[in-house]
């Protein structure tokens, strides 16, 4: 396609009657570890936009991923959108909060004994908690992952 084709498109897809999705601003909130936990920044650094229907199901807020452990779906520098919540299931995708302090994000899994942190990349280790961990330290959920954005 030519140059003025992809022009000509392009004013198409712009034109008024093309249809307008309703979104929303929510704050990107700092860096989330895929690795080791790092400390919790709640600093606004930018702002992401999401379809107002999935707004309306709850509170949301972005975060950058840093580190390699949940590669190769999450890259450093990808935003992750997280609905604000302090459960899930086995096999989500959560961010978690250590010592009150620490963020990461992984996969979870419920066991007897405590909770497991799973990452994707196989050269991390999984981070287990036990269940005396999970009160004393405290570890908790904050948050659900719900849409990855990739950053080029």
């Amino acid at each position: 396609m030519t140059t003025s084709g992809i022009a000509s498109v392009l004013a198409k897809d712009a034109s008024p009657t093309a249809p307008q999705s309703a979104c929303v601003r929510i704050p990107v909130l700092g860096d989330v570890a895929a690795g080791i936990p790092i400390e919790a920044i709640t600093d606004i650094v930018d702002y992401e936009e999401i379809d107002a229907a999935l707004a309306a199901t709850g509170e949301f807020f972005g975060l950058r991923v840093k580190g390699d452990s949940m590669e190769p779906r999450m890259m450093e520098g990808d935003v992750v959108i997280v609905r604000k919540q302090d459960s899930a299931e086995t096999g989500d995708t959560v961010v978690v909060l250590v010592n009150g302090d620490s963020a990461t994000v992984k996969k979870i899994k419920y066991g007897p004994d405590g909770i497991s942190l799973i990452p994707t990349n196989p050269v991390h280790d999984v981070q287990f908690f036990s269940a005396a961990d999970v009160e004393r330290l405290p570890v908790q959920v904050i948050g659900r992952v719900v849409e990855l954005r990739a950053k080029y």
